[in-house]
């Protein structure tokens, strides 16, 4: 197997891709193609036609709030936004923000503030936008660009999973522990200490007598995974790094600090997996802080060779190398 600083070296010659496909949050909502309609489009396209129609109502025939026809249309409007999915992206619910208001909030709103609502934005709507979005000719592009957008808010997939991915093959199914009581008789499982599994981790310490003295700074630190493989347990606390800044740099020292200690059962194995971009600000930047840090590592590492920092490259051939055994 390769040694630790082997290991180490490694993830320095392989870096993280500046666009890691893992993290991608990619959603279509939009039908491949203009002349075809989902319910998304099908109904923006309502939404659009029932502005049209205030807009005639109360632009040429002055139509009020209480007026029947108009009534219906805010009903049918309502009856929109209340059941669609994905249609605060339309122009109509994004022009909300402008006058400091959100779909978010509208979903709050009984029944009567709703209307009253909408009749208002509808007002300022066909005034500012509906003529102008008209003329330049609307297009259900908006729909896709702002769900775009609004990716960075959806659930992102953790380093976790992404950990867990690398781990659980066809050729080497890997399950999750759910109780200590087959801590030591099994094998090829994994336990999360810090997502609802603390006890079994805990009954982990006492049955192999490990210190973790990395917990020595912040005692109720709990590690992200805990995998076991032909009786050797691996302790892996992960760091998803972005961007430079003085939070990276505390990171890093943490992280450091969890690979800087050897427990007595040489089969405990302590792992600092360091994932995204920054990984390769760490394994390259000339500063002296960086070149300190990186040193202060591989210093570690060789005191403890039964422990290992790495990046995505490093920990897919770290796991190779573990099944080979």
């Amino acid at each position: 197997m390769l040694t630790n600083i082997e290991l180490f070296n490694y993830s320095k010659d392989n870096p993280e891709e500046l666009l890691d496909p893992y993290y991608a949050k990619n959603k279509i909502v939009i039908p491949a193609t203009k002349d075809e309609d989902n319910e998304l489009t099908a109904n923006n396209k309502k939404l659009l036609d029932l502005i049209t129609t205030f807009s005639v109502l109360y632009g040429n025939y002055h139509k009020e709030f209480m007026d029947d026809t108009v009534q219906g249309v805010i009903g049918d409007i309502i009856a929109i936004l209340d059941r669609t999915e994905y249609i605060n992206y339309s122009a109509f619910v994004q022009f909300f923000m402008v006058h400091n208001f959100t779909y978010a909030i509208y979903q709050t709103l009984n029944l009567d503030d709703k209307k009253y609502l909408i009749y208002e934005m509808l007002k300022k709507y066909c005034s500012e936008r509906h003529g102008l979005y008209s003329n330049h000719g609307y297009s259900n592009i908006v729909l896709q660009v702002m769900c775009d957008n609004y990716s960075h808010k959806r659930n992102s997939k953790t380093s976790i999973e992404k950990v867990l991915g690398f781990l659980n093959t066809d050729k080497h199914p890997i399950n999750r522990l759910r109780t200590s009581e087959e801590l030591i008789q099994k094998d090829d499982y994994y336990f999360l200490p810090d997502k609802g599994d603390k006890r079994i981790f805990d009954s982990m310490l006492r049955e192999l007598n490990i210190k973790m003295e990395s917990r020595g700074i912040e005692h109720d630190k709990l590690p992200d995974i805990v995998f076991k493989h032909n009786g050797h347990y691996y302790i892996c606390e992960l760091k998803t790094m972005k961007g430079e800044g003085g939070g990276q740099n505390k990171q890093i020292v943490e992280i450091a600090y969890f690979i800087k200690f050897t427990e007595d059962t040489p089969n405990v194995h302590y792992i600092a997996f360091l994932d995204c971009d920054y990984s390769n600000v760490f394994f390259h930047d000339r500063s002296p802080k960086v070149i300190a840090q990186r040193k202060d590592i591989i210093k570690a590492l060789h005191n403890n060779p039964g422990n290992y920092f790495l990046n995505t490259a490093g920990l897919i051939e770290f796991i190779k190398e573990v099944y080979a055994e």
